[in-house]
């Protein structure tokens, strides 16, 4: 199976592509592009894991980027887990 997420024993989660549903600054007039290049976010600067309004699992980041995944509650919270742990950890 395709990896969907990653973490890294420095606190990072690399989130892949095909689960992107959308990645975008609140208040701003059109999303980020994310141009097929896997996105690298550091736990840290992660506020907080919820449904956005359209129903995808979000990550509300601190500098305001919401980037919008398409898997489940379950998987987003143990990949975040596990990169705020700093272990290792390929989700499929």
């Amino acid at each position: 199976m395709k990896a969907k997420l990653e973490t890294t024993v420095e606190g990072l989660i690399i989130i892949y592509p095909s689960i992107i549903q959308s990645m975008r600054r609140t208040n701003s007039a059109e999303g980020a592009k994310t141009l097929g290049a896997p996105i690298i976010v550091d736990s840290a600067h992660i506020c907080f894991l919820a449904f956005n309004n359209d129903g995808y699992i979000t990550f509300f980041l601190s500098n305001g980027f919401e980037i919008s995944l398409k898997i489940n509650h379950d998987e987003a919270k143990t990949a975040y887990n596990y990169a705020k742990m700093k272990v290792l950890h390929v989700i499929e």
